[in-house]
């Protein structure tokens, strides 16, 4: 659901054995990397998210990936502040009723798709690139606009 990552490239955090926390390879970090190992140390991370979600309509479904841009609009919060919720415990759980508001609210999804081939088999990876409320007002002004263009043509 979410992972670790370097504050200023994003790229994942991993933890090194009595090194810390750091990121491997971060090339324009270099100069201040912990000599021999690769790594860095960092005096804070920032939690991202990135998963897999089901997304449907009445033309079907699909499984999208979002990241940390997109999951925020769906959830309302950062991954951070739902890290926090799930770590404390109560009589309401907060992170449980977090997660079951993001469900069956209906957003408007800009996506790409890419096909990749693995073992002969093409497979397709749906990721998505921006994530809106769905605004009634203005899907309705659009339709009645194209009903009116159809009436006109007639």
């Amino acid at each position: 659901m979410w992972y670790q990552a370097c504050k200023t490239c994003n790229k994942k955090v991993t933890d090194a054995i009595e090194s810390g926390i750091g990121v491997k390879d971060v090339k324009r970090m270099m100069m201040s990397a912990v000599e021999g190992e690769g790594f860095m140390e960092f005096e804070s991370i920032r939690i991202q998210y990135i998963m897999v979600v089901k997304v449907s309509d009445d033309s079907g479904e699909a499984c999208l990936a979002l990241f940390n841009e997109q999951a925020e609009r769906i959830f309302g919060c950062s991954a951070d502040e739902l890290d926090k919720l799930k770590s404390q415990e109560g009589e309401e759980n907060r992170f449980q009723q977090k997660l079951k508001e993001a469900i069956w609210v209906p957003h408007l999804f800009r996506i790409s798709v890419a096909q990749h081939e693995y073992m002969n088999e093409k497979r397709q990876w749906i990721t998505a690139r921006a994530v809106v409320a769905v605004d009634f007002a203005a899907e309705s002004r659009l339709l009645l606009e194209e009903i009116s263009k159809m009436k006109t043509s007639q």
